[in-house]
């Protein structure tokens, strides 16, 4: 790998200054110390190279910058033809990641750590099998109503609407709403449930099966021999998502799994869309707007983060 090093930076010479292409090889032989051969750093191998810049003892700011100019370095050699991977998407993770012990954690879940969770939950991520559906239920329906866990375990099939509306164009759209009979404050309320197309699809089909008064999280689990009905409770499915987040950070996946993030997750998503955050916070149960437009507001900080980080 050396050699490809010094092609790199001799072809930089031509563009950049001297201390710029001292400093990058100086940068970049933390690399060579890592590994002598060329390999594809993805997202467990990126991690495994993050911790072994932490064991040198260097400061932070040293460690990133030495993962952009490796970043930088792959970027050269797969426009020469040389087909590697680096994962942007876990550099952009580590970069995020808590530093310090007390450091704000993230609220809520980008699309990506989204569909980690649930392909890992799916059992479609590498080295995962297939959870019960049950889970994967629980966890669209958390990140598409916003409720809180044991709002949702609460509430039965006769809870959820779906009305037929048309757009002023003329198309027509359904808007699913549920019923929220037991919350916080012990008040009732109506909130927007916001599906994906096909998770429309996997509801409706989920629904056909119960009856009204049915919980929408009753299951069953196939014996032998036998049948057994469930309804999910909360102690449970707080188990299974600490459970998930063993897993995923065993395999390299720094992600907290748990019901409240899944919730701040549907806020920022609507307030993203242009919904009045007024209204948001109606569905969801705050009693105070600046409870909602904090969880806003901070993840409108770190998106803007993020695309800072997508052009360094």
């Amino acid at each position: 790998m050396d050699w490809l090093i010094e092609s790199y930076l001799e072809e930089l010479k031509k563009i950049r200054d001297p201390k710029t292409i001292e400093t990058k090889e100086h940068l970049l032989k933390h690399l060579t110390s890592y590994t002598d051969d060329l390999i594809d750093l993805d997202r467990r191998e990126l991690i495994r190279f993050h911790e072994h810049l932490k064991g040198k003892e260097l400061k932070e700011s040293t460690i990133r910058e030495i993962l952009k100019a490796v970043r930088q370095f792959y970027r050269w050699l797969r426009q020469r033809g040389y087909s590697v991977e680096f994962d942007s998407e876990a550099l952009t993770d580590i970069y995020r990641a808590k530093k310090k012990q007390g450091t704000k954690k993230k609220k809520y879940y980008s699309d990506n750590e989204l569909e980690t969770i649930l392909s890992a939950i799916r059992g479609t991520l590498k080295g995962f099998e297939p959870k019960h559906p049950i889970y994967y239920l629980l966890t669209i329906f958390l990140v598409s109503s916003g409720l809180r866990l044991a709002e949702a375990l609460n509430v039965r099939k006769k809870d959820i609407k779906i009305k037929k509306v048309l757009t002023e164009e003329g198309e027509e759209k359904e808007i699913w709403t549920v019923h929220v009979r037991e919350r916080k404050f012990g008040k009732e309320r109506e909130a927007l449930i916001y599906f994906r197309p096909e998770w429309k699809t996997l509801w409706k089909k989920w629904l056909s099966q119960l009856q009204p008064d049915d919980p929408i999280f009753t299951y069953t689990i196939k014996y032998p021999k036998s049948t057994k009905t469930l309804i999910l409770k909360q102690g449970t499915a707080k188990r299974f998502f600490w459970s998930l987040e063993k897993e995923l950070k065993e395999k390299g996946y720094e992600l907290e799994v748990n019901a409240h993030r899944f919730r701040n997750t549907y806020i920022t998503k609507l307030a993203t869309m242009g919904i009045p955050v007024n209204l948001i916070a109606e569905w969801v149960g705050h009693s105070k707007i600046s409870t909602t437009m904090n969880v806003y507001m901070e993840a409108e900080k770190e998106m803007e983060m993020e695309v800072i980080l997508e052009k360094l």
